[in-house]
C-alpha cells in the first residue's frame, strides 16, 4: 500500500547520517498521507425499498409468524438508514415488513464507546386456524353462551346446522423495547433495558363433564413486562458482571366460563363450567459472573443466578354446581413460592500448544416453598372426587452436570477431543428420588491434501435410576411396572460421520451419516427402545463466475417401540412407531447480464410419512398412515437501473397437503362420522395452494 511505502522509506531515510537531524529539525507533512484500503464510512447512508405483493389464497397455515394469511394486494415497505459522524456519534433505523402484520421497526444511537439508546418494535402473528367452527356466542371473551335449542343430548341432536359460526384461531404479539448503555470509564459499562409485551387472541382448548367434551376458543390477553439492568467490568485480567431480571405477567382473564351443550338430567345443576386460565405472577432474579485470566494458557468463568417465582391469584370456587356440597377452600389464595439457583464453573487450559484441557460443573436447583394444603375433590362439577379432597405437593428439582474433556491438534488439519460428561438429577414426590447419566464421546476431524475433510464422532451413554416407585399422590394409582422414559434407565449409542470433497476448485461435495439407538433396559410398560438415522448429502458447483447450482437431500427415520397393559398387569399390547421424513432443495443463481441483471430459483420438496402399527396378540387393524407434503418453489429478479437503483421481482408457489386420521370426520354436524359426546371444532388437516407475487424498487442514498 502507498502509506506502508511511505513509511518504509521514511524509516530507511531516518536510519542515514544526516537524516536523522532533519527529521528531528522539521516536522513530517502528513496532511496528504491517505490509506486507500481503508474505508471509513462519514455521513449519512441507506437505502427505501418499496412495492406491492399480492397472495393469491387465504391460508392461515401459509401465513402463520409471516402474516401472508389473507388473500388480495399488500404493501411492501422496507428500509434502513445510517449515520457515521467523525466525533464516533452514530445511529442505526431499519423497518421492515412495513405492511404485513409481521413487522418490526428498530433504532439505535449514541457515541463508540461512551453511550448507546436502542428502541425497538416487533409485531408477530401466530395464525393457528381460519376454518373453526362453533355454536357458542361470545367468543373472544371470557363467557361463553349457547343459542336457543341447547342443551341436547348427543351432537346427533343439537341444532349445529342453523348456529355454527366461525372462529379464527390464533394470537398476535407485540412488543416494545426500549433500553440503553453508559460506559462510564473503559472499565466500567451499565446497561438497562425494558421490554411491554402484549398477546392478544384465541387458542383452542376443551371443557369437559365427565365423558362429554367440547372444544372452547380460550381467550389470550396477556401482558407481560420485563427489565434487565446490569454493571459490567472489564480490565486486563478480571472480567466482572452484576444483573438483575425481572418478569411481571398479567392475565385480563382469570377465568373461562362455558354453559354445557350437553344435557345431564342425572345431574342436576351440571349446566355451567369453569377453567382456571394462567394467573397472574412474577420473576425476579440476580446474577453475579466473572471471568479470570490466570495466565496466557489458562481461564476460568464462574456465574451464579438466585431467582423467585411467586403467585398470589385469589382461588376460584371449587365448582360453579351449588348442589355439589363441596368443601370450602382452605385459603383465598395460593401464596405460592419457588426459588431457583443456577451456578455454573469452567476451566479451561492450554496446557502445550497440541493440547487443551476442558473442565465444567453447573447446579440448576428449583425448591418450591408453597404451603401445603387440603384442597375439596371435584370432577368436572357433577360428582365430587374420590378422595374428597387432594393435596398439592411441593416439588423440588436439583441438576449437577460434570463435564471433563480434552483436546488435541496433531495438525493444523487434524484435530481429535475425548470427554466424559456426569448428570445427576433429584426429585421428590416422583417416581425416582436419584437418577444418574454418563456419557462417555470422542469426535475426530482430520483433512486430506486439501482435497476432503472427514470427521468422525462417537458416544455412549448409560442412566441409572436408584428405585423407582408409583408417583406419589396420582388417583387412580399407577402401574408399578411403568417406566417414564424421561426417568428410566437407558443405554444410548451414537455415532456420525461426515465427508467434505473439493475435487475441484469450483465444486464441493459433502455427505454425513448420524445414527443414534435407545434401549431402556429395565422397562417393562412404557417405551421401550428408539432409534434416529440420518443421512444427508449436498453438492455446490459454480460453471462460471456467473452461474452457481446448489443441490440438498436429506432423510430421516425415527424409530420407538412401546408397551401398554390394558388389564392393569403386565404389557398385553406393543405399538410400533416409524417417522419417515425426506426433504430436496435445488437452487440456482445466474447473472444473466453482469452488474445489470440478476436471477435465481430455488425448489423445495419435503415428504413426511407416520406409522402406527398395534399388537395385541390377536389381529388388530392399524392406524392409517399420518402424511403431509409441501412443494415450494421461488423465483427472483434484481435489475440495477443505477447504481443506486434496482428493481426487485419474485414469484413463490408453495402447496401443503397433511393427513391426518385424529381430525377427519370431526365436523361440528356430525357428518361424516359422528362422535355423540364431541362437540369439535372441525378443523380438518391443513391443506392450501397459495401464489405470491412481488415487485418492488430499491433506492440507496
Amino acid at each position: 500500500m502507498k502509506t506502508s511505502k511511505r513509511l518504509l522509506l521514511l524509516s530507511v531515510l531516518s536510519a542515514l547520517p544526516g537524516a536523522a537531524a532533519a527529521a528531528d529539525g522539521a516536522a513530517v507533512d502528513t496532511s496528504q498521507w491517505k490509506c486507500e484500503s481503508c474505508k471509513f464510512e462519514q455521513g449519512t447512508t441507506g437505502s427505501v425499498t418499496m412495492g406491492a405483493g399480492a397472495v393469491s389464497d387465504n391460508s392461515a397455515k401459509f401465513g402463520d409468524y409471516t402474516g401472508l394469511n389473507r388473500k388480495g394486494a399488500y404493501f411492501i415497505g422496507d428500509g434502513d438508514a445510517r449515520y457515521r459522524g467523525a466525533d464516533g456519534k452514530y445511529w442505526n433505523l431499519n423497518a421492515t415488513n412495513l405492511g404485513l402484520d409481521a413487522r418490526s421497526v428498530d433504532a439505535e444511537g449514541g457515541q463508540q464507546g461512551k453511550y448507546k439508546l436502542q428502541l425497538k418494535y416487533d409485531q408477530i402473528p401466530h395464525y393457528l386456524t381460519n376454518s373453526s367452527q362453533t355454536p357458542f356466542d361470545g367468543n373472544r371473551g371470557a363467557s361463553l353462551t349457547l343459542p336457543a335449542g341447547y342443551p341436547a343430548a348427543t351432537t346427533g341432536l343439537m341444532p349445529l346446522v342453523g348456529s355454527l359460526q366461525s372462529v379464527d384461531l390464533g394470537t398476535e404479539r407485540k412488543t416494545l423495547g426500549v433500553g440503553g448503555s453508559w460506559t462510564r470509564t473503559s472499565e466500567w459499562e451499565y446497561a438497562v433495558n425494558f421490554r411491554h409485551e402484549t398477546r392478544d387472541g384465541t387458542k383452542r382448548t376443551a371443557g369437559a363433564f365427565f365423558v362429554n367434551t367440547a372444544n372452547l376458543a380460550e381467550p389470550v390477553r396477556y401482558e407481560t413486562d420485563q427489565l434487565d439492568a446490569s454493571a459490567s467490568y472489564t480490565g486486563k485480567r478480571l472480567q466482572m458482571k452484576f444483573a438483575y431480571y425481572g418478569s411481571m405477567f398479567r392475565n385480563e382473564n382469570d377465568s373461562l366460563t362455558w354453559k354445557n351443550p350437553f344435557s345431564i338430567p342425572a345431574f342436576p345443576g351440571a349446566n355451567i363450567g369453569q377453567l382456571a386460565l394462567a394467573p397472574d405472577n412474577q420473576y425476579h432474579q440476580l446474577q453475579a459472573s466473572s471471568g479470570f485470566q490466570f495466565n496466557e494458557r489458562t481461564r476460568g468463568t464462574a456465574d451464579i443466578a438466585a431467582g423467585r417465582m411467586t403467585q398470589n391469584e385469589n382461588f376460584l370456587a371449587s365448582t360453579m354446581n351449588a348442589g355439589l356440597g363441596a368443601g370450602p377452600l382452605p385459603s383465598t389464595t395460593l401464596n405460592g413460592r419457588a426459588d431457583t439457583l443456577n451456578a455454573n464453573l469452567k476451566l479451561t487450559s492450554a496446557v502445550t500448544n497440541k493440547i487443551r484441557l476442558n473442565a465444567a460443573y453447573s447446579h440448576n436447583d428449583r425448591e418450591s416453598h408453597t404451603p401445603q394444603a387440603a384442597y375439596p375433590s371435584v370432577t368436572t362439577d357433577m360428582f365430587l372426587g374420590l378422595p374428597t379432597t387432594r393435596t398439592n405437593m411441593p416439588y423440588t428439582f436439583k441438576q449437577d452436570k460434570l463435564k471433563f474433556s480434552a483436546e488435541y491438534k496433531a495438525t493444523a488439519k487434524t484435530r481429535a477431543a475425548i470427554g466424559y460428561d456426569n448428570d445427576t438429577q433429584q426429585r421428590n414426590f416422583q417416581s425416582i428420588a436419584k437418577n444418574r447419566e454418563e456419557t462417555v464421546w470422542g469426535k475426530a476431524t482430520t483433512g486430506i491434501m486439501d482435497k476432503a475433510d472427514l470427521s468422525l464422532k462417537l458416544a455412549h451413554a448409560e442412566r441409572r435410576n436408584f428405585g423407582y416407585i408409583a408417583a406419589i399422590g396420582v388417583t387412580p394409582l399407577e402401574n408399578p411396572l411403568m417406566r417414564k422414559y424421561n426417568m428410566a434407565s437407558r443405554t444410548r449409542e451414537t455415532v456420525g460421520v461426515r465427508a467434505d470433497v473439493s475435487p475441484r476448485e469450483n465444486v464441493t461435495m459433502g455427505v454425513g451419516i448420524d445414527n443414534s439407538k435407545d434401549t431402556y433396559t429395565e422397562s417393562t410398560i412404557g417405551l421401550r427402545d428408539g432409534s434416529s438415522f440420518n443421512v444427508n448429502g449436498d453438492i455446490s458447483i459454480a460453471f462460471t463466475p456467473a452461474t452457481s447450482v446448489h443441490v440438498f437431500a436429506n432423510r430421516e427415520v425415527i424409530k420407538s417401540q412401546q408397551a401398554g397393559s390394558q388389564a392393569f398387569s403386565y404389557a398385553d399390547w406393543t405399538a410400533n412407531n416409524k417417522d419417515t421424513i425426506d426433504f430436496f432443495g435445488l437452487g440456482v443463481k445466474h447473472a444473466m447480464i453482469k452488474d445489470k441483471l440478476d436471477v435465481g430459483a430455488d425448489y423445495g420438496l419435503s415428504r413426511s410419512r407416520g406409522e402406527v402399527n398395534v399388537l395385541t396378540g390377536v389381529w388388530t387393524p392399524g392406524f392409517p398412515n399420518l402424511a403431509t407434503s409441501m412443494n415450494t418453489f421461488k423465483l427472483s429478479m434484481t435489475y440495477r437501473v443505477k447504481e443506486n437503483l434496482s428493481v426487485n421481482a419474485g414469484y413463490w408457489y408453495e402447496r401443503y397437503e397433511s393427513k391426518n386420521w385424529a381430525q377427519e370426520g370431526l365436523a361440528p354436524s356430525g357428518v361424516p362420522n359422528v362422535i355423540a359426546n364431541f362437540l369439535a371444532f372441525g378443523d380438518p388437516a391443513p391443506q392450501y395452494k397459495v401464489q405470491v407475487v412481488r415487485l418492488s424498487m430499491k433506492y440507496k442514498f
